[in-house]
């Protein structure tokens, strides 16, 4: 089993580094093409969502943590951080038969990620969010 950690900071100009980071220990254990491209965006998703949106109004020191555990029949990534409580699977579906222009902003990431994604979890623990998602390999 493959287990690795990163830290990134809470900017947009760090998501090119994490998912590099990413893609390298997907393609350093063998994982496919496709596979990896789901789980880079569905991660990018989740991080951007945490840098732009977890952190308001609170008072530095910011954590995110990104663990990626691949073994011979799983995919997981946690994403760690000490923002304000937020569980995107409690988050409803958008509803997407409504026009671009007819919709209120926001819910399409959760959705993206649920499409990519065979199991997503959400726990809190000690003031830190965790959303593990998990991608079974084929």
């Amino acid at each position: 089993m493959a287990s690795k950690e990163l830290r990134v900071e809470p900017l947009v100009a760090e998501i090119p580094r994490l998912i590099d980071w990413l893609e390298a220990g997907c393609a350093a254990e063998g994982l496919a093409e496709d596979a990896t491209l789901q789980i880079a965006l569905a991660v990018e998703e989740a991080v951007s969502n945490v840098v732009n949106h977890a952190f308001a109004g609170l008072p530095p020191p910011y954590l995110i943590i990104v663990r990626l555990d691949i073994t011979s029949q799983l995919v997981a990534v946690e994403i760690v951080d000490n923002g304000h409580p937020f569980d995107p699977t409690t988050a409803p579906d958008p509803d997407v038969s409504v026009s671009l222009e007819g919709r209120s902003p926001g819910g399409l990431g959760i959705h993206l990620i649920r499409g990519m994604m065979d199991r997503i979890r959400y726990r809190r623990d000690d003031d830190n969010n965790i959303l593990r998602l998990e991608q079974v390999r084929r």
